[in-house]
C-alpha cells in the first residue's frame, strides 16, 4: 500500500554533495573532471547563499579510461567489471545521505552514475511506503541495453537498467525492485534509437520530445510532467544530463545534440519542479571541462542546480 507522499514533504535543508567522477562508461575523455569543475565554479558558496548547508563528501575513486584503451568486441559492454563496484559505492552514499535526512546531489561523471543514485532512492522511498518519481532531463533516452547498444558504453543504458531492462549484473544493483515506469518522464529528448522507442511504448513511459515542447509550450509540458512524477507530492529524483540543454549554451559535454531546450527553458523546468518542494535528490552529469570554454558549462550546470534548490529572482 502506498501512503500519500505529501506526508514526506518536509524540505531537507542540507545538501550532501557526492562526487562521482566516472568516465569509463563514456567515450569522452575528461568527463571524470566534471565534479571538480562544478565545485570550482563556486558550488559551496552558491549553496550557502541560498540558505542551505553544504556537506561535501568529496569524490569517490576516479574511474577514467586507461591509456592505452582496452580493446572490446563489438557490442560488448565496456568496463563492466570496473563500473559495477563504482555504482555500488554511489548507491551506498546516496542511501546514507537520505537516511540522514539530507538531499543528495550527485555530480558526474557520465550518466551511468544514475544507476547508483536511482537504485538508492528507489530502495529508500519504497521502505517509506511511497513511490518516487523520476524526471530524466536529457537529449538521449539512455534506454539501450547490452543487446542493443552499438557502442557498449554504459552511459547510454542507465534508464533501461533502472526499469529492469539490460545486463543482469547491472540490474542486480536494484535488488529486483525497479523504478515505476508510470512515474518516469523523459524531458527534452531528441535522439532516440528504434530499440529505445520500443521500450518507451512497451512500458508506457511519458516522453516530452522537443517537438512536443515546441508545439504545446514549455509550461504546459512541465506542469504535466510534475503531475506524473509527483501527483500527490511524492518525492522526486531529477537526473539532469547537461546535454539536454541546447549545445550552444553547453559546449563542454561529450555527446551534444543540436536543437535542445534553451537555457531559459531549462531553468524554468527546474524552477517549477522546485516549487513543488518535492525534489529529494538530484544528479548533474556529463560536464566535461576538457571540451569546455572558460568553465562555461560547469558554471551553467551550477546555475541550474541553484534553480532546482529554489533560487528565484526576487
Amino acid at each position: 500500500m502506498e501512503k500519500n507522499g505529501s506526508s514526506q514533504n518536509t524540505t531537507p535543508k542540507v545538501i550532501e554533495v557526492i562526487g562521482a567522477p566516472i568516465g569509463l562508461a563514456s567515450p569522452s575523455k575528461g568527463v571524470s573532471l566534471g565534479p571538480d569543475a562544478i565545485r570550482l565554479a563556486g558550488l559551496r558558496e552558491r549553496i550557502d547563499r541560498l540558505g542551505w548547508k553544504c556537506v561535501d563528501q568529496g569524490n569517490l575513486n576516479t574511474l577514467e579510461e586507461p591509456y592505452p584503451p582496452v580493446g572490446f568486441a563489438p557490442r560488448q559492454i565496456r568496463y563492466l567489471e570496473e563500473i559495477i563496484p563504482f555504482q555500488e559505492q554511489v548507491r551506498a552514499k546516496v542511501f546514507q545521505s537520505l537516511e540522514k535526512g539530507f538531499l543528495p546531489l550527485v555530480l558526474g561523471g557520465d550518466h551511468s552514475v544514475a544507476m547508483g543514485s536511482i537504485s538508492a532512492i528507489n530502495s529508500y522511498w519504497r521502505q517509506h511506503w511511497t513511490t518516487p518519481g523520476l524526471l530524466w532531463f536529457d537529449a538521449h533516452a539512455d534506454l539501450n541495453t547490452d543487446r542493443t547498444s552499438p557502442s557498449g558504453n554504459v552511459h547510454g543504458m542507465p534508464l533501461a537498467v533502472a526499469l529492469g531492462k539490460g545486463h543482469t549484473r547491472l540490474c542486480e544493483l536494484f535488488d529486483g525492485k525497479f523504478i515505476d515506469p508510470s512515474r518516469v518522464v523523459l524531458f527534452g529528448v531528441r535522439s532516440v534509437d528504434p530499440e529505445e522507442s520500443s521500450i518507451v511504448k512497451d512500458l508506457g513511459i511519458k516522453v516530452f520530445s522537443m517537438k512536443d515542447i515546441d508545439e504545446q509550450g514549455a509550461v504546459k509540458c512541465i506542469r504535466e510532467a510534475i503531475g506524473i512524477c509527483s501527483p500527490k507530492g511524492e518525492p522526486i529524483h531529477i537526473s539532469f544530463d547537461i546535454d539536454g540543454v541546447d549545445e550552444r549554451s553547453v559546449p563542454g559535454t561529450g555527446t551534444p545534440v543540436a536543437g535542445g531546450l534553451t537555457l531559459r527553458e531549462a531553468h524554468l523546468v527546474l524552477e517549477l519542479f522546485s516549487e513543488t518542494n518535492a525534489i529529494r535528490s538530484m544528479d548533474m552529469v556529463e560536464v566535461n571541462p576538457l571540451l569546455d570554454h572558460s568553465n562555461q558549462t560547469a558554471r551553467t550546470a551550477l546555475s541550474l542546480i541553484e534553480s532546482a534548490l529554489g533560487k528565484v529572482i526576487y
